[in-house]
This record gives structure tokens, sequence and C-alpha cells, in this order.
């Protein structure tokens, strides 16, 4: 007997791209920041999913959109207010962290 492979979080909802450049964004900032809250947000109604991420009383929605440009980070849903590729993680999560105060990471 096949067991079926291990699919995402929630069964109800297939991972698509959009959802792994943000997993690993979460990844990356949890990592370098310590104390950063990210949750991804899926929506149901044909929306794009969003990652919110909270330090302390400042949060922000972070997106992720698809361009000629290949996949880059955006602020909430507006593909003209570029974060950065979702190929640089770590200068995505400076620029992420820079806007919700945290400055730069002593490693980085």
């Amino acid at each position: 007997m096949l067991s079926a492979p291990p699919g995402p979080a929630d069964p109800g909802m297939p991972a698509n791209q959009r959802v792994v450049f943000l997993e690993a964004l979460s990844l990356t900032l949890r990592e370098h920041y310590p104390g950063v809250l990210c949750e991804i947000r899926r929506f149901r109604a044909g929306l794009p999913p969003v990652m919110r991420v909270t330090w302390g009383n400042e949060a922000s929605e972070i997106g992720c959109d698809l361009s000629g440009d290949g996949w880059n980070f955006v602020h909430g849903l507006d593909p003209r207010r570029v974060i950065g590729p979702a190929g640089s993680l770590s200068a995505s999560a400076r620029a992420v962290a820079c806007a919700l105060g945290l400055g730069r990471h002593p490693d980085h």
C-alpha cells in the first residue's frame, strides 16, 4: 500500500510559489531577528497570501509578486512597493526589519 506524500500544513489549501517564498522569508527573519513574529495568511477568496510580520507594536504585511524581473517581496499586495527580490532573502529580511524599526542584525 502506498502512502500519500506529505502535503501543506493546511490540506485544504495547496502550496503555491508565493507561499514557498514567504515561508523562506519568515524563516530568515526569525533566524536573524529573534522575537519577530511571522504569520502567513492564506485567503480562500482568490487573494494572494500575505505574511504579517510583527515586532512589538509594529507590524507589516508582506506579499510576493511575479513581475518581468522575477519574484519580488512587496509591501502588502502592492506590486509597485518592492522590498527586494525573493532570491535575496537576507537583503529582503534586512529591509523588512528596518521598516519595523529593528535596524541591522549584528551579524549582517
